[in-house]
């Protein structure tokens, strides 16, 4: 394979006047190490996409500063601008081929779970890359994990289900969840039958029947009294 080759040159402006960097299509950025001083540097803007979009930020590749003979680094860390997406900082790690680093290798999910066609479920993934150790050389720039296992919901996948090269030491719990299938539940809304509420009308309605309407052996009672008291002014007349 052929080594990606970037070229920078140093930077002495630093601080809020990098601004006028960029302007130029230039990016800031560091580089570092263990017992390596940092350097400020520069790189083309779109050198470097082009570098991203083929080591991403797992894979060795060449920086060269200021055309002297270039190392071995990895892009250990980007900030991009909020609002643009642009890059707006880059920190280059220079690793020693002798001495182990710790990185993150991202994690490329291939084929389809059997249990998101037979249940209509949905593919969550839980990790997008793992945490490993291990010898600039032996680094990866992505692993992949085969997704087919996952035939019921019941199935996921974790860390100590990922084939890892015996060379890269993973640092990350192996009982971790790196991906699983997982049912969206609808919400239920639950109707009354409709004779319930006839009913219940029914009944409210001959409760207030019965509240207005007087009782019938009050109503023959109060006639009865009404008669006596007729008959009591016609003898009293007599």
């Amino acid at each position: 394979m052929k080594s990606i080759l970037l070229k920078a040159q140093k930077r002495d402006v630093v601080g809020k006047a990098a601004s006028r960097i960029r302007e130029k299509g230039l990016i800031p950025a560091v580089v570092y190490g263990h017992k390596i001083k940092n350097i400020n540097i520069q790189v083309a803007s779109n050198e470097f996409m082009k570098v991203y979009r083929e080591a991403g930020e797992s894979t060795l590749f060449d920086l060269s500063l200021n055309d002297a003979s270039p190392v071995k680094v990895i892009i250990q860390d980007v900030q991009k601008d909020p609002v643009k997406g642009d890059f707006i900082h880059v920190d280059f790690h220079q690793v020693s081929m002798k001495e182990k680093l710790q990185t993150q290798i991202p994690l490329k999910f291939v084929g389809v779970a059997p249990a998101v066609k037979a249940f209509g479920g949905v593919f969550v993934t839980q990790k997008e890359s793992i945490n490993v150790k291990c010898l600039p050389q032996d680094l990866v720039s992505e692993i992949e994990v085969d997704v087919t296992p996952m035939v019921t919901l019941e199935d996921s996948l974790r860390i100590k289900d990922l084939r890892v090269s015996e060379k890269i030491e993973v640092l990350d719990n192996p009982q971790d969840i790196v991906a699983s299938v997982i049912v969206t539940k609808e919400e239920v809304i639950e109707v009354k039958p409709a004779e319930t509420v006839t009913e219940a009308g029914a009944a409210t309605a001959e409760k207030k029947e019965g509240e207005g309407a007087p009782d019938k052996g009050q109503a023959a009672g109060e006639k009865s009294e009404s008669k006596k008291a007729e008959a009591k002014k016609t003898e009293a007349k007599k």
